[in-house]
């Protein structure tokens, strides 16, 4: 009954995969969207998976002196714990020291240095230029906990905006930008900016007519940083993109190939921040 007032418009369950999972996405799901807060056995779950979160963690507040690693763990606690804490504190604090953040955009080292989708599996972010990576994490992560307005997160926004503007909409690659888009998308201010605007003029340009995009653009990662906005451009890409939806989803109720939860987290995520763009009459009447 939960699942077909959900989602009318789906053959399979999407959270199915969730049930019993112990990744952060999959605590995230039993808790927002299967409501098994109250049982002892998510509590069981929830508890071992924080723990394992935060161990390992180095007085400088880096994990192993890794950006990556230290990314992993940071988003995991954002799924999981939510609030900002001391330990997390430190973890940002550490992200927001590192040369590859605040230092100027550099091209030789933005095509030397690459982040494999492999280094990638779990978090909103796709492959590509190692800078791009780096400045857009730190970012996401430092704005949804809370340090929006520091001066070094600001700073970097600026930077950003200013290349972004400068090469019409674009940072790099698609899914370089797809990193940009990301940070941006959950900045109060920066959300609402010209080059967020040149970008989504950018990708209705690509989408096709089915609303899928061609295979440069991660679709799931897009779709989801999407979600995010709130506004008349963003919207319309995302009705486009939910017509493909039914089409793409496994008989298991997921979507994708490899990293089936985690695609399928992405797109329920979403949904469940715009729902409203789903009912049949609006999809079907979509240009």
């Amino acid at each position: 009954m939960q699942r077909k007032a959900l989602f009318p418009y789906f053959q399979y369950n999407p959270l199915q995969i969730f049930y019993s999972g112990k990744t952060p996405a999959a605590l995230y799901a039993r808790i927002k969207w299967l409501h098994q807060e109250e049982t002892s056995t998510w509590r069981n779950d929830f508890q071992e998976a924080v723990n394992a979160l935060f161990s390992g963690q180095y007085a400088n507040g880096s994990w192993n002196n890794s950006l990556v690693h230290t990314i992993h763990k940071l988003f995991g606690l954002h799924l999981t714990v939510r609030h900002k804490d001391e330990q997390i504190e430190k973890g940002l604090e550490w992200l927001l020291s590192q040369e590859v953040f605040f230092e100027d955009m550099k091209i030789s080292r933005a095509q030397s240095e690459k982040v494999s989708v492999r280094d990638l599996q779990s978090l909103p972010f796709s492959g590509g230029c190692f800078d791009h990576f780096a400045k857009g994490a730190v970012l996401f992560l430092a704005t949804i906990f809370g340090q929006e307005n520091d001066s070094r997160v600001i700073r970097v926004y600026e930077m950003l905006r200013i290349m972004g503007e400068k090469r019409q909409g674009r940072w790099c690659t698609w899914s370089c930008s797809n990193n940009i888009l990301r940070a941006f998308a959950v900045h109060p201010e920066y959300a609402e900016s010209r080059v967020i605007r040149m970008y989504m003029t950018r990708l209705a340009e690509m989408q096709r007519p089915d609303g899928d995009w061609p295979g440069q653009i991660p679709y799931y990662q897009t779709v989801n940083a999407l979600g995010h906005l709130d506004c008349a451009q963003s919207d319309a890409l995302l009705k486009k993109a939910f017509l493909s939806l039914q089409e793409k989803q496994n008989k298991d109720g997921t979507w994708g190939r490899t990293q089936k939860e985690w695609n399928t987290f992405l797109i329920v995520h979403t949904i469940k921040r715009k729902s409203h763009l789903l009912s049949m009459e609006k999809i079907k009447g979509c240009p």
